[in-house]
């Protein structure tokens, strides 16, 4: 099993040659800082000479709404409520779909039974069951975890699919020539050259699981970021608006580069050269 272990993709030399590409200099960090500070200008300047505050607030209307709701303990309740749905359904959807991906890409009768409910459910789109599941769970964080599993899990299960399909036959025989068994194959083969995909999975099903809780919480919840932004509509606080938005967007940046970090630093032996 050493050769074919050797030979799986992103080993130690994969890993060193794209150690360039995914890790951040300072060139790079300052064209962030600037391009991010270009952007609150124009923000800035639209808010000001374009719109009227009340329609579109100005960088300073909205740090201010945040800074009042957060002293007033409104925000941190409504981010940690937030993210625990996020985070636990995003777990159990993952975890399910890997486990669901690799039995069906590896055992062709499996794949065959479940493939019909695969591509049926996965255009279905969650917002399409927040009826559904508030009548059979209520309002309560049951519907939010159902909801956000469901957005994730086929996500990861077609990409884990993806993965183990990706198995090059000729590993599968090398291992099996050096006397490997069923499980060895799967653990030393396909297993690994199947994290890469399943990492992929998890990078996309977490932007989705962000997006299905909060249209969760906007029409079947009493709380959380969505039911913030939905409140603030009603009385007409698009300060308070805007900094939730933004807020969602500084916790799907800072998800994506953890993903990107621990492909880098946790997962390269197993990058695709």
């Amino acid at each position: 099993m050493k050769g074919a272990s050797a030979a799986l993709p992103g080993g130690a030399l994969g890993g060193r040659s794209l150690r360039g590409r995914f890790t951040d200099g300072p060139r790079d960090i300052a064209l962030a800082l600037l391009s991010i500070a270009g952007m609150l200008v124009i923000w800035q300047l639209t808010s000001t000479l374009v719109f009227r505050s009340i329609l579109f607030p100005s960088v300073t209307q909205t740090a201010a709404a945040l800074g009042t709701t957060a002293r007033a303990g409104i925000l941190p309740r409504d981010i940690s409520v937030t993210l625990f749905r996020v985070l636990a359904g995003f777990a159990l959807g993952s975890l399910g779909g890997a486990v669901v991906g690799l039995l069906m890409g590896s055992v062709s009768i499996v794949r065959r039974f479940f493939e019909p409910y695969l591509n049926f459910f996965r255009f279905v789109t969650p917002i399409a069951w927040i009826a559904p599941a508030t009548i059979w769970f209520g309002i309560g964080e049951t519907t939010k975890l159902f909801l956000v599993v469901y957005a994730t899990i086929f996500i990861v299960l077609v990409n884990t699919m993806a993965g183990v399909a990706h198995v090059h036959r000729d590993r599968i025989r090398m291992a099996q020539a050096f006397g490997a068994r069923p499980w060895q194959v799967f653990r030393y083969v396909t297993l690994p050259t199947s994290v890469p995909f399943i990492v992929t999975g998890m990078r996309i099903g977490m932007g989705n699981s962000f997006m299905t809780v909060i249209g969760a919480e906007m029409l079947a919840g009493n709380n959380g970021l969505g039911y913030l932004i939905y409140s603030s509509r009603i009385f007409f606080r698009s300060d308070v608006m805007f900094g939730t938005i933004v807020i969602l967007g500084v916790f799907g940046l800072t998800a994506d580069r953890l993903f990107d970090l621990a492909q880098h630093r946790v997962l390269r032996r197993y990058r695709a050269r």
